[in-house]
């Protein structure tokens, strides 16, 4: 018996801390939209029953712009807006389509971007934020690609590698005193941008989709409470 509970006593103090990941995804079936996403702006785009990856999907038929951008709204009451750090935020992804250009974009990348709004959400001359540069855009009609991007909400470094400070006067480096810090504990809003953003393309009319657009995290557990609370059933 002495020795059945010592081993149990060694595997509640050795074993990891696990954890729970949940995810959270908008994938727009029956008109839903809970964070509030757009290209256009609010109720700017439409939100089509059928043709999505699958069922509904986000639809911006005539959108003109250099490059288009996917944000959700500000203030949305789910896990795309917060503290990543505090929420173990560990990936965003989705899925993304081009119907039609008015001249190539092979080379374009899709950037997730990180904004702090620093509470003026309509005054971007304050605003601090980071991105990563993800592979290259749909190719034009070639139906749906999904997109998967790494947040390293839990890093402590200034700019984590494979990111990217910027504000209005840096499209790449942070102001001085801001960190990743700043802004992985305060998001204000994902932008999903078809475009690096230190880049200019040429104006042009766009015909795009987004669909899936989710993000999962990680709520702490205690493995060693676990076996404890085990230990204790063992030896009533």
């Amino acid at each position: 018996m002495r020795r059945l509970l010592a081993l149990a006593l060694a595997l509640a103090l050795t074993a990891p801390a696990g954890s729970l990941a949940t995810t959270f995804t908008d994938d727009f079936e029956g008109g839903a939209n809970a964070a509030g996403w757009a290209f256009l702006g609010p109720g700017a785009d439409i939100l089509e029953p059928a043709g999505g990856n699958p069922g509904g999907w986000l639809h911006a038929p005539v959108y003109d712009t250099f490059a288009p951008s996917l944000t959700c709204a500000v203030g949305n009451a789910t896990p795309f807006v917060g503290d990543y750090r505090a929420l173990g935020v560990t990936n965003i992804s989705l899925d993304l389509q081009i119907l039609g250009t008015d001249f190539p974009v092979t080379d374009f990348p899709v950037v997730l971007l990180l904004r702090n709004t620093r509470g003026t959400p309509g005054d971007v001359s304050d605003d601090d934020y980071a991105y990563t540069i993800g592979p290259a855009v749909p190719p034009v009609g070639g139906g749906w690609v999904h997109y998967d991007f790494a947040i390293p909400s839990q890093s402590g470094k200034p700019v984590p590698a494979g990111w990217f400070g910027g504000s209005v006067n840096d499209c790449a480096t942070f102001e001085p005193g801001v960190t990743w810090n700043d802004i992985i504990t305060q998001v204000d809003r994902v932008e999903i941008i078809f475009l690096d953003p230190c880049f200019f393309a040429i104006f042009q009319q766009w015909n795009v989709g987004a669909d899936n657009v989710s993000i999962t995290y990680e709520q702490p557990t205690s493995i060693e409470a676990t076996t404890w609370a085990g230990v204790k059933t063992l030896f009533r």
